[in-house]
């Protein structure tokens, strides 16, 4: 398959009282737009484990009109990520699908992962040859260095929500089997 070239925008800060090595800029900045496209392409597979969570309650396994429901109405943008979040929250509610702490978790945890998602989504990467930051506007305009310990809890994030949704949707379909859990890979550390 083709790899397709695609433009990219970003800032390199160059001080004016140290040398700044350019090369590691711009390969910190790859590492980032790389940790980028992990972020947005983990929100699209939650937000589409939403999706079947939510096709699956209204219509179940099979029905006529299934396919129709989801490319008419939660394949949309008037059904975004919110509006979905705020569905399934209902569908866990009615159903008693998370209770008390876990629930409460889960609910924090998914507004959280559309909070990055929205971040990564709508920010813009700068870096100099140490630092790279995520700025974006949240009611005011804000600048987020992507450090580790950061970036450990956006990967905490994800696999949380994404896990806890793939346990809904085993009760909500009424599997005995237990679903896999995901975790982060150990080494996701890139090379020096």
């Amino acid at each position: 398959m083709k790899q397709i070239t695609g433009i990219t925008t970003g800032i390199i800060h160059v001080s004016s009282t140290r040398t700044t090595n350019l090369t590691q800029a711009h390969q910190l900045e790859g590492y980032a737009r790389r940790n980028k496209s992990k972020v947005l392409n983990s929100a699209l597979a939650i937000e589409n484990t939403l999706s079947s969570i939510l096709s699956y309650y209204f219509y179940g396994a099979t029905h006529e009109r299934k396919g129709t429901f989801e490319l008419m109405i939660l394949n949309t943008n008037f059904c975004g990520f919110s509006e979905k979040r705020k569905l399934v929250v209902h569908v866990i509610n009615e159903l008693g699908l998370l209770n008390g702490k876990e629930k409460g978790d889960f609910e924090e945890s998914l507004g959280r992962m559309i909070k990055y998602r929205n971040e990564f989504a709508h920010g813009s990467l700068s870096s100099d040859d140490t630092t790279v930051w995520l700025s974006y506007f949240d009611g005011a305009p804000q600048k987020k260095e992507l450090n580790d310990d950061y970036l450990t809890t956006v990967e905490q994030t994800i696999f949380e929500v994404f896990n806890t949704l793939t346990a809904i949707e085993a009760k909500l379909k009424g599997s005995t089997e237990p679903p896999i859990v995901l975790q982060p890979h150990p080494t996701s550390n890139p090379p020096d």
